[in-house]
């Protein structure tokens, strides 16, 4: 039996409820955070609370946790599960509140923390590649939505796997409105041309991922790669003699075909490889 933690309280996973009248559920009135533990040490946890903070003030959430009273109830429910790599993810929503906009809109929050253990992709995609598609679907507009707010409103993203899943692609990838690359439909994306790392800037609209921050430290830390972030268009991707992407579960994922476009002949690149092992060595040490 798993337990999830619920507004204060370990509720085990068949007994959880949510009002049918929560904020999250009428209107996607919500905000997640998705991050990982290796053992007791929570990688990455104090970006991801912060940028849980930046999405609370964004839609007026009052955050009521302080990163360290969270770190806390992680562990807890970690130990009650029984975790030992663990995957979390935690939802806050407005709350219980009326239909239509003209509405109180200081309700009591709801929280919602999900654990379970951490399970990786299958070998096979990270030693022979995966293809990606170009989407049909656009990234919402940054002028229309905050690319900053990490929000449970992820509409967008989800047509973007229905684009992905009809092509039989592992991932799409996804421009913004003046035909720019921006990203996956919840992946960072990068690629290499001649000794150089290229991946979208921010003013695209995607959301900065940790793990793509991490990234692009480690290229210049540990592979001595420069990175260039800025505006490209889908031919500057084609032609790369690598291209991967990047997310928390993903890591670093290698990519060998670009719709019909073949990437380094089809072969994996060692830039990719030699990242994801500068990333395992990062999660294992202890902030």
């Amino acid at each position: 039996m798993s337990y999830v933690y619920l507004n204060g309280e370990f509720v085990k996973s068949d007994e959880a409820v949510v009002s049918v009248f929560d904020q999250g559920l009428l209107y996607g009135d919500g905000i997640y955070e998705s991050f990982r533990s290796l053992g007791n040490h929570l990688y990455q946890f104090s970006k991801h609370y912060q940028r849980l903070l930046q999405s609370a003030e964004a839609l007026c959430y009052p955050m009521t946790f302080s990163q360290e009273e969270l770190e806390k109830i992680l562990m807890a429910l970690k130990e009650k599960n029984g975790l030992n790599d663990a995957y979390f993810r935690i939802t806050i929503t407005r709350g219980k509140g009326q239909v239509g906009f003209q509405r109180d809109m200081g309700n009591v929050l709801t929280c919602l923390i999900i654990a379970r253990e951490f399970e990786p992709f299958d070998a096979a995609h990270y030693a022979e590649g995966i293809q990606l598609r170009l989407a049909e679907t656009r990234r919402n507009a940054p002028e229309a939505i905050n690319p900053k707010i990490k929000s449970i409103s992820n509409l967008n993203s989800l047509l973007g796997k229905l684009e992905a899943k009809a092509y039989g692609a592992f991932e799409v990838i996804m421009l913004n409105n003046k035909d720019h690359i921006c990203e996956g439909a919840s992946s960072n994306i990068f690629w290499v041309k001649d000794q150089w790392v290229f991946t979208p800037d921010a003013s695209t609209g995607l959301l900065e991922g940790v793990t793509r921050s991490t990234i692009i430290r480690l290229c210049e830390e540990e592979l001595n790669l420069r990175v260039v972030t800025g505006e490209f268009k889908m031919q500057d991707l084609k032609y790369a003699d690598e291209v991967f992407i990047t997310s928390t579960s993903l890591e670093v994922m290698p990519v060998v075909k670009v719709d019909d476009f073949m990437i380094n002949q089809g072969l994996v690149g060692s830039t990719a490889w030699h990242l994801r092992e500068a990333l395992h060595r990062d999660m294992g040490k202890v902030a």
